[in-house]
């Protein structure tokens, strides 16, 4: 056998043998992801609520209480007035109707509107004569507080303050008490009570405010670090009543406050 015949007799037994090798492999993956959520909410309330009364009465109780304050396009301008309400001591132990209303500020309303009605036709017999009755009652009060212009410089303090008040009364109490500006504060309160036969009693109460398009500047003149500390605080007040109580009390500017109350009773 020549050489090479010999060598491609090698050469061929060494390319027919299996290979092996053993592989590691290392890799770095880069991924950037992202997550976009879009979420809708719609919450549609319809309500419509229609009250019919079919009854023939031969009288009925109708009280009305309205209440409209309006502050607008006023401009109050302080230096170096502080202010303090204080109610202590007062309005204790009262039968019957008592109303409070106190501002040290500027352009505040205040009032209280009550308005009572009462069916209570008595017989030749000295009871109800057995007819019906009809009692209503409808308490409304319209705040609206637009345009207002506040600029106070070197105030330290602004305070209200009641204490050890309004307590033990039996009735109503109405209580107003603000120490800033063009504040409007309200309570008012409508009673129908019929008294007669099988009556019917229908109350209603609404209460509109409007607070927009004020500006209120308060600070120091040098533009320093301090600026007005107010307190509006009630202490031990407003226990142990029986009734209708309502109390509003602020230290603040351009307040829209009110208690709404009307209460309809058949017998």
């Amino acid at each position: 056998m020549n050489r090479w015949v010999l060598r491609t007799a090698v050469l061929l037994a060494f390319a027919a043998a299996p290979a092996y090798a053993d592989v590691e492999l290392y890799a770095t993956i880069y991924k950037d992801k992202d997550v976009t959520i879009t979420e809708n909410i719609n919450i549609t309330k319809d309500i419509e609520i229609d009250v019919t009364v079919d009854v023939d009465v031969l009288s009925s109780a109708e009280a009305d209480a309205y209440i409209n304050q309006v502050n607008e396009n006023n401009e109050a301008c302080e230096n170096c007035a502080e202010k303090s309400d204080t109610i202590v001591d007062s309005a204790l132990g009262n039968q019957g109707i008592t109303t409070i209303n106190q501002s040290a500020g500027n352009n505040n309303n205040q009032g209280s509107s009550i308005a009572v009605a009462v069916d209570a036709r008595v017989g030749q017999d000295g009871g109800a004569d057995g007819e019906d009755g009809f009692g209503h009652a409808q308490a409304h009060a319209e705040q609206d507080n637009q345009f207002n212009l506040i600029e106070a410089v070197n105030l330290i303090f602004r305070d209200a303050l009641i204490d050890s008040s309004i307590n033990g009364n039996l009735g109503i109490v109405h209580v107003n008490q603000a120490t800033g500006n063009n504040n409007n504060q309200a309570n008012g309160l409508a009673i129908g009570v019929a008294l007669v036969g099988q009556g019917v009693a229908l109350a209603e109460a609404d209460l509109g405010q409007v607070n927009c398009n004020n500006q209120v500047y308060e600070s120091d003149s040098g533009g320093g670090d301090f600026g007005i500390n107010k307190t509006a605080t009630i202490v031990d007040s407003v226990n142990g009543n029986q009734g209708v109580i309502g109390v509003n009390q602020t230290a603040g500017n351009m307040a829209n406050q009110a208690n709404i109350v009307a209460i309809a009773a058949a017998q």
